[in-house]
């Protein structure tokens, strides 16, 4: 990863390119798998907080 390939890029596409790679590499599809985990948790825990449950 180049600093000036990230200075750059002209769109968040191209970032997780150069960063992670091309969609279907084995590192970008990990990150995108996390980022996918990362966004369902973030919707139940904003669902919990407007029933007012707990994790309990």
């Amino acid at each position: 990863m180049n600093k000036d390939n990230i200075r750059n890029a002209k769109t968040f596409d191209e970032l997780l390119d150069i960063k992670y790679g091309k969609i279907g590499s084995k590192k970008r599809d990990n990150f995108e798998e996390k980022a996918q985990c990362f966004v369902i948790s973030e919707i139940l825990k904003e669902a919990r907080k407007e029933a007012n449950m707990t994790q309990k």
